[in-house]
Parts: C-alpha cells; sequence; structure tokens
C-alpha cells in the first residue's frame, strides 16, 4: 500500500496553519509571562554588501568578533566587538515584505543586544522578499541558552498595534527553534535568566554564515572566572589592550 500523500513541500499555507494548530498538552502547559518588558522586532532580508549576496536583521549582517563575547566582556575589552547594539526594530508601518528592496544594501556589525537579568522579552521574526521577485524562504531561528514560549505566527507585515492580541498565552509550545514562514512572521517570547552571551540565527549554516543572526548578553555579571586558557584567542592572548 502506498504511503499516504502529505502536502507539497512549498505548501506554506498548510504550514502556518499547522503551526498555529500546535499548542502544548494540557498536563505540560506551562503559561508565560503575561506582558514582555522588552519587544525587538527583527527584519529577515536578503541584501547586498560589496556586490555580495548576504542575509541581513534590520539591514546589518551579523559578523561574528574573533575575540568571544564572554572574554572580551568579562576582561574589559571593549574594542573587541562593536559597542553599538543593533537596531531594535525596522519601518514595520511602510515595509513592503511582498516587495524586492529599492535598495539593498546592507551594513555589518558585529554588535549585541544587552538585555535586563530577569526581564521578559519578546522577540518578533519578521520574514520578507528576497532579491528576486515573489520570492522567500522558510527559517528556523534557534536560540542558544533558552527555550521560549511561541505566541503566534502570521502572514503578511507584522504590526505591533494589532497582533500581539492574537498571542495565544494560554498553552503556548516552549521550543528552542522556531519556523519563520515565507512572506510571515513568527512571535516568541523568553526570560532572560541564563547569564552569559547567547547566539539566535538562522539554523541553516549557510544563512547564519551570511549574516542571519543576532546575540544577546544577560547577566554577564554573574558569570564566575574563565578558564586561563580561554585568553589564549586573538585580543586576549598577552593580557589586556
Amino acid at each position: 500500500t502506498a504511503p499516504p500523500a502529505g502536502p507539497a513541500w512549498n505548501d506554506s499555507a498548510y504550514r502556518i496553519r499547522q503551526s498555529l494548530a500546535t499548542v502544548a498538552h494540557p498536563e505540560h502547559a506551562h503559561p508565560p509571562p503575561p506582558r514582555a518588558d522588552r519587544t525587538i522586532l527583527l527584519l529577515n532580508s536578503q541584501n547586498k554588501i560589496d556586490g555580495r549576496i548576504k542575509w541581513a536583521i534590520n539591514n546589518v549582517s551579523f559578523t561574528l568578533p574573533h575575540t568571544p563575547y564572554l572574554v572580551a566582556l568579562k576582561h574589559g575589552l571593549l574594542g573587541a566587538f562593536d559597542q553599538c547594539p543593533p537596531p531594535e526594530t525596522y519601518n514595520h508601518t511602510g515595509y513592503d515584505v511582498y516587495g524586492v528592496q529599492a535598495n539593498p544594501n546592507a551594513t555589518t556589525s558585529d554588535g549585541l543586544y544587552r538585555l535586563a537579568f530577569g526581564s521578559v522579552v519578546d522577540v518578533v521574526l519578521q520574514n520578507a522578499n528576497m532579491l528576486a521577485p515573489n520570492n522567500s524562504e522558510t527559517h528556523p531561528w534557534h536560540l542558544h541558552g533558552h527555550d521560549f514560549w511561541t505566541l503566534g505566527y502570521g502572514v503578511g507585515r507584522f504590526d505591533p498595534a494589532v497582533h500581539p492580541a492574537t498571542y495565544n498565552l494560554r498553552d503556548p509550545v516552549m521550543k528552542n527553534t522556531v519556523a519563520v514562514h515565507p512572506f510571515g512572521w513568527t512571535a516568541l517570547r523568553f526570560r532572560a535568566d541564563n547569564p552569559g552571551v547567547w547566539a539566535f540565527h538562522c539554523h541553516i549554516e549557510a544563512h547564519f554564515f551570511m549574516g542571519m543572526g543576532v546575540a544577546f548578553e544577560e547577566g554577564i555579571e554573574r558569570v564566575g572566572d574563565l578558564p586561563e586558557e580561554i585568553r589564549r584567542c586573538v585580543s586576549t592572548k598577552g593580557g589586556h589592550h
């Protein structure tokens, strides 16, 4: 007997319906905090830097510093990475997620988001059209160091004045990886209660390498002394700079 046919691989409408229908089992439901202390809107876009195709978040293509963030922060190496944090939002009232950008140029940065320890953070991932017309991909986003509540999904441009009212605050599934569907948005909530620096990025390795990611710092003062061996990395080698 032939196996039943599943949905087409590119049936994004089916995948969104499935995502919206997925909730936590009643015996394992763990409702999220009722509200966030901070909201970060992240626009996924395909861009160009020096003529090369890159991925960017809020028009910034993420790069990793040569010196690990944790080492730089614990040893006061402020020149090891960009001290200017990335933008927390984009033109969400006017950006056309279905159109090709008139100016696809972006910049690079290894700056990070500094989160208050113990705070509740909402992140909304917004997908958009790529450089080619009528083209948008699914991106599996993964957060290191935490599980998060998946609050909602939608198609089109996220509206912070409207869509939060549709969030599932009763029985959302907790994950550490979630899909952002073509031309859609995904909202998640987590508590910044794990001291350290944590990557949040597309789990398609090529996309992360090309700039689709960010980093969060929280409670760095709570991190203990680092092993001496770690200081051999790049800017820390030989002492403070």
